[in-house]
C-alpha cells in the first residue's frame, strides 16, 4: 500500500478508479497496439511538449536551471512509455502519485496539470493521426482510450497535490498547537501562584485571577480539541478500554464545574441509577463530558439547572446526557454542530456558538470509542446532548 497524508492507495482503489473512468481491458489492449506508433514519435512529442512549457512564464521560470530541461526530457520519455504501455496496475498508480508529490515539492500548482495534460493529449492525437492515416475508426477508439488514461493521470496528480498539501498543513498545525501548550501552562502556573498567596490578594483580585484561570482552561481545551480532531482524521486516536462507572464520571464532571456554575447562577445536578457500567476510555470520556458541561454552563441562563443524567436500561449501550435550558438549537442546523469549524456557518445564520471545535472533537472521540453523540432540541428552549457508549 502507498500512503500520502490521510490517503492510502490499495488494489481496491485502483479497481474503483479504473471502473469509474470505464478504463477497460479493451482500452488497455488498444493502447498496447498503438504503443509502437507513439513510441516511434516520442522524441517529437516530448520536444513539442517542452516547447509549450517554455512558452509560458511560470513554467519557464521553474525550468530555468541549466540542464534541467534535458534531464526532465529523459524522465518524460520514461513517463510517456508507461503512459502508453496499456498496463495500469498498482505500480503504475504509485508511480503517478510519486510524480504528483514531486510536482508539489517544486511548486507546480494544479492549474498547471490541466493545461499540460490537455496539451499532451493534443500533441499525441496529432502524431497518432499521422501514424494511423485513414484508419479513422481505430484512430478515434485509440484517442478515446488514451483520453481515459490522461484523465486517470490528472486525477492522481491532483490527489497527490491535495494530500501532500494537506499533510504539510497538518504537520504545521500539530507543531503550532503542541508549542502553545508550554507557554499556556506557564501562564496558568503564575496565576495559580498569585491566587494561592496567603495574603496580599483581595477578594476582587482573586475573582479576576479565577476568571483568567478559567480562560486558560478554555484555551487548553481548545488545544486538546484541535489535536483530537487531527488524530481522529488520521485514525490515530489512542484508546485504552476499561470498565467505567458512568455515574462516577458524571459526578466528577459536575464537581469540576460546580463552583464555576454556581458563581454564574447555575446549578448542576446528577441523576441516574446506582451504577451504570460502560466499556470505554476514561480520558476520552472525561474530555467529552467536560466539553458538554462547559458548553452548558456557558449557554444556560442564570437561575436554571444543568442536568447530567445517566441511563443504563438499554442492553446495547449506556448513555450519559447533559441537558440545559439555554436558547436551544434549531433542528435544521444541528448536524453542523459536529463538523470542524461548522460554527462559522452557524454564526453566518446569526446563531450564538463557540469555536465549533469542541463538539467536533467530541464526535471524533465518541466514534473512536465505538459510540456516538447526538443532540435533541426544538430550537426554542433547551438542548440535550447524549453520549452513547458500549456496555461491558
Amino acid at each position: 500500500m502507498y500512503t500520502i497524508g490521510s490517503f492510502t492507495l490499495t488494489e481496491a482503489e485502483v479497481g474503483r478508479r479504473k471502473k469509474y473512468l470505464d478504463l477497460t481491458p479493451e482500452d488497455e489492449k488498444r493502447l498496447r497496439e498503438a504503443h509502437v506508433h507513439l513510441q516511434s514519435h516520442a522524441p517529437e512529442i516530448i520536444d513539442r511538449f517542452y516547447d509549450y512549457l517554455l512558452s509560458h512564464e511560470r513554467t519557464r521560470e521553474i525550468l530555468s536551471k541549466p540542464g534541467l530541461v534535458e534531464k526532465l526530457k529523459g524522465l518524460q520519455a520514461k513517463y510517456f512509455n508507461e503512459l502508453t504501455s496499456g498496463q495500469y496496475d498498482l505500480a503504475y498508480f504509485e508511480n503517478r502519485l510519486r510524480v504528483g508529490q514531486a510536482h508539489h515539492r517544486i511548486g507546480l500548482e494544479p492549474e498547471w496539470y490541466l493545461g499540460a495534460y490537455v496539451k499532451y493529449l493534443h500533441i499525441a492525437s496529432d502524431v497518432l493521426s499521422r501514424a494511423l492515416g485513414r484508419d479513422y475508426e481505430r484512430y478515434f477508439q485509440t484517442i478515446a482510450s488514451l483520453t481515459k488514461v490522461i484523465y486517470l493521470d490528472m486525477g492522481l496528480a491532483l490527489d497527490a497535490y491535495h494530500y501532500s498539501l494537506q499533510a504539510a498543513k497538518q504537520q504545521l498545525t500539530d507543531m503550532i498547537v503542541h508549542d502553545l501548550q508550554n507557554p499556556l501552562a506557564g501562564i496558568a502556573s503564575v496565576l495559580q501562584f498569585l491566587r494561592d498567596k496567603g495574603h496580599g490578594v483581595t477578594p476582587a483580585e482573586r475573582e479576576v485571577i479565577e476568571e483568567a484561570l478559567r480562560r486558560c482552561d478554555d484555551l487548553s481545551q481548545m488545544i486538546l480539541n484541535v489535536l483530537q480532531i487531527s488524530r481522529a482524521e488520521r485514525g490515530k486516536v489512542d484508546v485504552y478500554l476499561e470498565t467505567l462507572d458512568l455515574l462516577d464520571m458524571a459526578r466528577e464532571a459536575a464537581n469540576a464545574f460546580r463552583m464555576h456554575a454556581e458563581r454564574e447562577g447555575r446549578r448542576i445536578v446528577v441523576e441516574g441509577p446506582p451504577s451504570a457500567p460502560a466499556r470505554s476510555d476514561r480520558t476520552l470520556v472525561q474530555r467529552i463530558l467536560h466539553n458538554l458541561v462547559r458548553n452548558a454552563v456557558r449557554h444556560a441562563p442564570a437561575g436554571t439547572e444543568i442536568v447530567i443524567r445517566v441511563d443504563s436500561t438499554s442492553p446495547a449501550a449506556a448513555t450519559i446526557s447533559v441537558k440545559d435550558e439555554g436558547p436551544g438549537i434549531v433542528p435544521s442546523v444541528q448536524d453542523l454542530l459536529f463538523e470542524p469549524f461548522g460554527a462559522a456557518a452557524l454564526r453566518g445564520r446569526g446563531l450564538r456558538v463557540d469555536t465549533g471545535l469542541g463538539l467536533a472533537s467530541c464526535k471524533a472521540a465518541a466514534s473512536a470509542l465505538g459510540g456516538d453523540i447526538t443532540v435533541e432540541s426544538d430550537g426554542q428552549r433547551g438542548s440535550n446532548f447524549t453520549l452513547s457508549l458500549p456496555r461491558p
